[in-house]
């Protein structure tokens, strides 16, 4: 009986969270998508410049 109302609390949950979690998911995997190309291009910026040392 408990396992049943634990998974129908989880199915509720994931049901009315769903959408939150999938735009919390989509944002964070943008934001390490656009952190990591401004590493890339602080990277190459540097190495230019000590290229022009």
């Amino acid at each position: 009986m408990t396992t049943a109302f634990i998974l129908v609390a989880l199915a509720l949950i994931i049901i009315f969270a769903g959408p939150t979690l999938l735009f919390l998911c989509v944002g964070y995997a943008d934001y390490m998508l656009e952190r990591r190309r401004h590493l890339l291009a602080l990277k190459h910026a540097v190495k230019r410049r000590s290229d022009e040392l």
